[in-house]
């Protein structure tokens, strides 16, 4: 076959395969299965071809970039030395064998195969010098360089100024350098040279979504789909976007079209990340549990299946799946998110381990203080429970100076001022409830006994207890003792204020609430024999 037959082949891999001579067919099969993330079917496509042309050094570099694209970097530098030793002359291993020790971060010994790639072609394979370039656009490490890619895209296209795929490199770096004007240019150019090429609308869909320009993503997404509705990566790329704009219905119904191309378990370990984010949290452990058997080492797995099991209630089973995760994770394999800690936190206090807990959340909240909002609520609740008001006041406080505080709140924040003794806090934070909500009951009650504690001979308490029972109105039986207590201050505020008619009313209230109660029965007696002293009662 001819050295570009095999190139032919895969820029006509996006038209009809029924034209194209058998091996053209195969080999733009095997390379559409690769782009279309379809790795296990191209891994099987690629084997065929090499059983049938085991001379021919392209196939082993294509096979080799499956494996890379796919996770698999040992397998693809051992198609590329597979493919050197059965055609040395062949520059696409050397460049795929460079470009994995620059992912080693071997930089020396890849600039030495890229540059053997160079001699073998003379510098005159726009396509050989496109694949050095994506190795200095993609690497994630400090290999990457950027304007030597350019430069080797700039001498590419001088050579084959007609290659889609060319076009998108040079559109890629420059988004690596967040040129994203240049970018759409080289995109543009990209599906003008070829209106198929799906992997150019992907990019483009990829660059808008980057800029927060959803509407115009989800465009060239779906012109993408439209245009090959096979091409999985582009319900991937939907999903992804519209999981970014908070639509996460939208999202996982996309991503069930993506697994229905590729069922990968990376793809469903996203989906079940997908479902999570959906708040879908019952399917996805069901998913994360149907994956376990079949991949255990995927430390993400862990993580999921432990939050979500924490949001549906499973407490027990959630705390085992967070410490399996830090326990596997002992090496920093993952990193470990804020959100670990917090959900850590979160369980270890549903599974009675408070101190713990406290100690978890609160790492958390150092290292992302957009947590701080929820965990200084759950902090101040255990805090709470166990006794330690002081603490619990301090996580109170801190939750209702930060944005959006609601009435639970500062509800908390009072109660647990007020169980530590700090009745001018606890009445500072009911009044923010009375003047926001000035119909509920609660707050009325709470500011009556805040003032009724902090000074019980003043009758500062009697406003409140009094709206309180107004705002009560019928819900007397739910709410029958702490009506007691309202109507025996007033009505004993009264009586020390020699108001002797307002305090029989409200000691007949009282009356009629309890004929047995020790308050009104006093006062009662009292009448009959004037000069016994009253004990002061009804407040707590």
């Amino acid at each position: 076959m001819r050295p570009n037959s095999i190139l032919m082949c895969m820029m006509l891999a996006a038209g009809t395969l029924l034209s194209l001579p058998s091996y053209c067919q195969d080999m733009a099969g095997a390379t559409r299965l690769t782009n279309n993330e379809e790795f296990e079917r191209a891994n099987t496509a690629f084997k065929n071809l090499i059983k049938t042309n085991p001379a021919d050094g392209k196939i082993y570099f294509y096979e080799g970039e499956n494996f890379f694209q796919w996770g698999y970097m040992d397998s693809a530098a051992a198609a590329y030395r597979q493919g050197i030793l059965k055609n040395p002359t062949e520059p696409l291993n050397y460049a795929g064998l460079g470009k994995v020790e620059l992912y080693k971060d071997s930089a020396k010994e890849a600039q030495h195969n890229f540059e053997y790639a160079k001699v073998l072609c003379k510098s005159k394979d726009g396509v050989v010098l496109s694949k050095i370039a994506e190795a200095y656009i993609h690497v994630p490490n400090m290999n990457k360089d950027l304007n030597k890619a350019i430069q080797l895209l700039t001498q590419a296209l001088n050579l084959d100024p007609n290659n889609a795929d060319i076009c998108i490199d040079m559109g890629d770096a420059y988004l690596a350098m967040n040129d994203g004007s240049n970018a759409v240019t080289y995109y543009d150019k990209a599906t003008s040279i070829n209106p198929k090429s799906v992997t150019g609308l992907l990019r483009l869909g990829q660059l808008y979504s980057r800029a927060r320009n959803y509407d115009l993503s989800f465009q060239y997404y779906q012109k993408a789909t439209q245009t090959d509705s096979s091409f999985a990566p582009a319900y991937r790329e939907k999903a992804e976007m519209l999981n970014k704009s908070e639509r996460y219905d939208e999202a996982v119904a996309q991503y069930r079209k993506y697994l229905q191309l590729n069922n990968s378990l990376d793809a469903r370990i996203r989906y079940a990340e997908f479902l999570f984010e959906a708040k879908k949290y019952k399917e996805s452990v069901a998913e994360i549990q149907a994956i376990l058997p079949k991949d255990s080492s995927n430390l993400i797995l862990y993580r999921v299946i432990a939050y979500a099991m924490y949001e549906t209630g499973n407490y027990k089973d959630g705390l085992v799946y967070m410490n399996k995760f830090f326990a596997k994770n002992a090496k920093g394999t993952v990193k470990i998110l804020p959100s670990d800690y917090a959900y850590q936190g979160k369980l270890l206090s549903k599974n009675g381990q408070d101190s713990l807990a406290v100690e978890k959340m609160k790492q958390a909240m150092a290292k992302d203080s957009t947590l701080s909002a929820e965990l200084s609520s759950q902090i101040g609740s255990i805090e709470y429970k166990d006794g330690n008001y002081t603490e619990a006041v301090k996580y109170y406080q801190i939750r209702t100076h930060l944005p959006q505080p609601t009435v639970n709140d500062y509800n908390a924040l009072g109660r647990a001022a007020y169980s530590n003794k700090q009745f001018a806090k606890a009445d500072s934070a009911f009044a923010v409830i009375t003047k926001y909500m000035p119909n509920l009951p609660l707050g009325y009650l709470w500011r009556a006994r805040s003032n009724a504690s902090l000074d019980s001979t003043d009758c500062s308490a009697k406003p409140y207890y009094e709206y309180y029972a107004k705002k009560l109105g019928a819900d007397t039986l739910k709410e029958k003792s702490n009506l007691l207590e309202a109507y025996n201050s007033i009505a004993y505020c009264f009586f020390i204020n020699k108001v002797k008619d307002s305090a029989s009313y409200y000691y007949t209230k009282v009356k009629i609430l309890d004929p047995e109660n020790a308050q009104q029965k006093a006062y009662f007696e009292s009448l009959r024999q004037p000069k016994s002293p009253m004990k002061k009662g009804g407040v707590k």
